[in-house]
């Protein structure tokens, strides 16, 4: 936020910035230069910080030609070059920081995901005395200079060399292919935050990570993968819509391994760094555009098997419940009264687009009872919107009761009462929200 400060001494007035936060990146050997998953170790500290808000990021390179690599996210005068280590006061006093400012400090050979790099920021306190050993720490501007000694002075992660490899991995003491089994390891932890499906988090995961892993070592995007498997769902509808036993078990065997694939894009995207809005509201669209599609082919495919129109009955019927869903969930969130209701909020509508439901569809088809899925979805989608219209009615009353309780009319009144009781005797104006108009100070 811009905001305006005047200078006494001068008598004007200048515009000032509140000051944006600072990392610096040491590059202190080659390894800063190592892919991991084909992104170098120091854009990929680059591209963390720039994620987690901060927005001035300067290196420190030893001779490394690291400006190549960073040439799109970091400018050429924010590349501090120091050959002998020796000019760590200038370096301090050029960035131009208050004492007080906090400054994150990195060795550009660790490789780290934006969790860990959040919990490890969070638990500093204030002196470079555990970074020294991770390589990674938050200092004063102050104590800058030691901070970057402390870290261009230690060892080549000798005690990492003979520990199991955790978050921060040291590309000094750990080969490239050990830091990227232990990114892929932290994948569940990251994905789990996301995946409300039982079967979805516990077995389809287990199965996409192996193939995340080995295509985020090659140059296919998280948005090319996207739309390959669109195309695996769609090719499932089809298949379905066509009837006949063999058809419908095909395609309802498509539609699983799109779901199970539809975690490979995300997975990707954050092991190569590389996740952007387009690509999240693609995978939101296709897997939208897949379920539709899906729920239209089994309709049609028992239709063109058994020729009743009680079929397509049932699907008109399922798409006016979908209609009435999303019309229940924008209710249901309009009127979360708080912020832990927003929580469970988002936990109930995520029932709402559980992929698990994939699993009893293959089952169904191995069976020949397909219909029962097409019966059961179409009813227990109207059920699922009445019980979200039933929650969205009782947060409202919720909020109408804190926004009209006595702790909600004290608080007004004190606020009212403190503005028109000002010592200054200026002219102010306070809203009565009962009878919606302004008035002026003691009228």
């Amino acid at each position: 936020m811009l905001y305006m400060v005047r200078d006494r001494r001068a008598g004007t007035e200048r515009r000032s910035q509140p000051q944006a936060k600072t990392a610096l990146l040491v590059a202190k050997n080659e390894h800063c230069l190592d892919p991991v998953f084909g992104v170098p170790a120091i854009r990929r500290l680059v591209l963390l910080a720039r994620r987690l808000g901060y927005g001035e990021v300067h290196v420190l390179a030893h001779g490394e030609p690291v400006a190549p690599v960073l040439h799109d996210l970091v400018s050429s005068q924010a590349i501090h070059q120091d050959a002998d280590g020796s000019s760590f006061d200038a370096l301090a006093a050029g960035l131009r920081l208050q004492p007080d400012d906090e400054v994150l400090v990195m060795s550009a050979d660790r490789v780290i995901d934006a969790w860990s790099l959040t919990q490890l920021i969070d638990g500093q306190d204030g002196t470079c005395g555990n970074g020294a050993a991770t390589g990674i720490c938050t200092v004063r501007a102050s104590t800058l200079p030691a901070a970057l000694e402390a870290i261009c002075c230690s060892g080549p992660c000798e005690a990492e060399a003979h520990a199991a490899p955790s978050l921060p991995v040291c590309l000094a003491a750990t080969s490239v292919k050990k830091a990227e089994s232990v990114l892929t390891s932290s994948l569940r932890r990251a994905t789990a935050e996301h995946e409300y499906g039982f079967i979805s988090r516990h077995f389809g995961r287990a199965l996409s990570r192996p193939l995340s892993t080995r295509l985020a070592k090659t140059g296919a995007s998280p948005n090319a993968i996207t739309f390959g498997n669109i195309l695996i769902g769609l090719t499932g509808a089809y298949f379905l819509a066509k009837g006949g036993y063999r058809f419908q078990l095909l395609g309802s065997l498509l539609f699983l391994s799109s779901v199970i694939l539809d975690g490979v894009d995300g997975e990707v995207a954050r092991l190569k760094l590389r996740q952007t809005a387009f690509g999240h509201y693609l995978d939101i669209v296709g897997d939208n555009v897949v379920h539709t599609a899906v729920f239209i082919g089994i309709a049609l495919g028992l239709y063109h098997q058994r020729g009743s129109v009680t079929y397509l009955n049932a699907l008109w019927f399922l798409l006016g419940g979908f209609g009435l869903c999303a019309c229940a969930v924008q209710r249901l969130i309009g009127h979360a009264p708080d912020q832990p209701s927003v929580s469970e909020v988002s936990r109930f509508t995520a029932l709402f687009v559980n992929r698990d439901f994939a699993y009893l569809v293959v089952l169904l088809a191995v069976v020949d009872r397909l219909d029962w899925f097409l019966f059961g979805a179409s009813l227990g989608v109207y059920l699922f919107a009445f019980l979200a219209f039933f929650i969205s009615m009782r947060g409202r009353k919720t909020k109408e009761k804190r926004n009209n309780g006595p702790t909600a009319q004290g608080g007004r009144q004190r606020v009212r009462a403190a503005m028109t009781n000002r010592p200054d005797g200026a002219a102010t104006f306070y809203r009565e929200k009962e009878i919606g108009h302004e008035r002026p100070n003691g009228s």
